[in-house]
């Protein structure tokens, strides 16, 4: 990697809400999943699952239907089955958001590591980054996934430790994690880094003002002042 701004040096994605839009694709086949492998389909309307693991959301729609949590390996397995069954879904559903192409891109140019911390089980997360045309921009190889801890901290730890393994300098006060809900900001207080969150998915701006993050945009397409603070002024 070249050198990179002074203000940044590696950013840790979330997917859904902040990088991209993916239909109901993906919500189908984990209703699914829980439907075939418990014998009944949640709905899944008014549960607290913004910024949880998929782990974590299987098991809370596990108990919205009375089922046993002990079937979430067996959920998690049926999703990524159903998930690549259903590849060509995903091609047609996913939609990147305004300004996140832009963005990823100049971020690559100026060297920047990137990859995701997201609750998305691998093979779904990667189904929706190729779906979006953000691979290679965003490695993949680099990511922690849903299925790689038990809890979003574990997830994002996985992450970290993959990026020190594959050269990144190590630099928490020049790393950011970027995410729509306050769970992003959770995860990247827990792990020592910086964190900017995006009115983009099911939280609002004005919701997440007290939250304490570094920065809160409107959206992707209005970075302007986190650009400034990375040093990237376009």
């Amino acid at each position: 990697m070249s050198a990179s701004a002074p203000g940044v040096t590696a950013v840790l994605w979330d997917i859904d809400g902040t990088l991209l839009h993916a239909g109901r694709v993906a919500v189908g086949a984990f209703l699914d999943a829980v439907a075939e492998v418990a014998g009944t389909r949640p709905d899944g309307r008014g549960l607290d699952l913004g910024g949880r693991i998929d782990p974590e959301i299987a098991a809370t729609l596990l108990q919205s239907i009375d089922a046993d949590i002990a079937l979430v390996p067996a959920v998690l397995v049926r999703l990524h089955e159903l998930a690549t069954a259903r590849a060509a879904d995903f091609e047609h559903q996913v939609v990147p958001l305004a300004g996140v192409l832009e963005l990823v891109t100049a971020l690559d140019s100026a060297g920047v590591w990137q990859t995701v911390v997201t609750g998305n089980i691998e093979s779904i997360g990667r189904l929706k980054l190729q779906a979006g045309g953000l691979v290679p921009l965003i490695d993949v190889s680099l990511g922690g996934f849903g299925d790689h801890g038990s809890t979003r901290v574990e997830v994002g730890r996985r992450s970290l430790d993959r990026l020190v393994a594959a050269g990144w300098d190590g630099d928490l006060s020049r790393c950011w994690i970027i995410g729509d809900t306050p769970r992003d900001l959770q995860c990247a207080r827990a792990l020592g880094v910086r964190c900017a969150l995006v009115g983009t998915g099911r939280h609002s701006v004005e919701s997440m003002a007290d939250l304490g993050a570094d920065i809160l945009l409107h959206g992707l397409d209005q970075a302007e002042e986190l650009l400034s603070r990375w040093g990237l002024e376009q």
